[in-house]
């Protein structure tokens, strides 16, 4: 069984969106909450993240290695304000993003 993920150009097998990543590792910085907004904190990687090569140790178990870890959403792709211009899912997804 293929495990789908709606989209906003309907659906794609779950290897296809994973595959839209870019596999920069900045999401997985620890997040701050300051009111609204969410700032990284670049100083604190995911104990997981290794930093040279921007790959997670523990991938194929990540959400219950680490409770922090979540799971990239289409929600997540129009709307996480830690996510950086250039992240895959942000070119795809985004308004006024090509």
């Amino acid at each position: 069984m293929t495990v789908r993920v709606r989209t906003l150009l309907g659906e794609l097998p779950r290897s296809r969106w994973e595959a839209i990543c870019r596999k920069c590792g900045r999401c997985c910085y620890e997040k701050d909450r300051r009111g609204r907004r969410f700032v990284t904190n670049w100083r604190a990687p995911c104990r997981f993240l290794e930093e040279s090569t921007h790959r997670c140790t523990v991938y194929e178990s990540r959400f219950h290695a680490c409770p922090e870890c979540r799971r990239m959403t289409l929600f997540h792709a129009l709307f996480a304000q830690y996510l950086p211009p250039e992240c895959g899912y942000v070119e795809r997804f985004r308004p006024g993003r090509s």
